[in-house]
């Protein structure tokens, strides 16, 4: 059986809808896509994260199993740190299977030493979140305790990934 198209905006807004109802209690993933199939949600996903949390300035996260409209900073800075905490990772794969490993010469390409220096920023960039575990609670702690123009050593180094 054929799927119909729907816009994302309209799965969006049926996803949205589900969800808040929810409460803070939230949904699980089958509850939240309704009759949505994988990817409609997926698109409806996207384009909440995109459009509807700007316009309603409501957080959607997801929490303990399940997907929640919030504006609970506890609830939104742990779904951050999950999902930077995942985003570091990728770029450590990243740098470690196509950058890193290029030979020599091939480091003083102008698109390598690019990009080389990107996933050196996204390293140095989140570097104080990582040497505190990913546990945002310690990095702001770190970072008031840190004097304004200090700099860590781990963030002028190429990192070893």
């Amino acid at each position: 059986m054929a799927t119909r198209r729907q816009a994302a905006h309209d799965t969006g807004e049926d996803i949205w809808n589900r969800v808040e109802k929810a409460g803070e209690a939230g949904l699980l993933t089958k509850q939240a896509m309704g009759r949505n199939t994988r990817g409609q949600f997926e698109y409806g996903k996207a384009w909440i994260k995109d459009k509807k949390c700007k316009s309603e300035k409501k957080g959607w996260v997801y929490h303990h199993g399940a997907y929640i409209i919030t504006v609970d900073p506890n609830k939104c800075t742990l779904y951050a740190t999950d999902r930077l905490r995942s985003l570091y990772r990728q770029a450590q794969r990243i740098y470690n299977c196509s950058i890193a490993i290029l030979p020599p010469e091939a480091q003083e390409l102008p698109t390598v030493r690019l990009l080389r220096t990107e996933c050196e920023n996204i390293f140095a960039a989140m570097a104080l979140l990582e040497a505190a575990g990913f546990s945002p609670q310690a990095a702001a702690k770190g970072a008031e305790a840190k004097p304004k123009g200090a700099t860590s050593r781990r963030s002028r180094k190429t990192p070893s990934r």
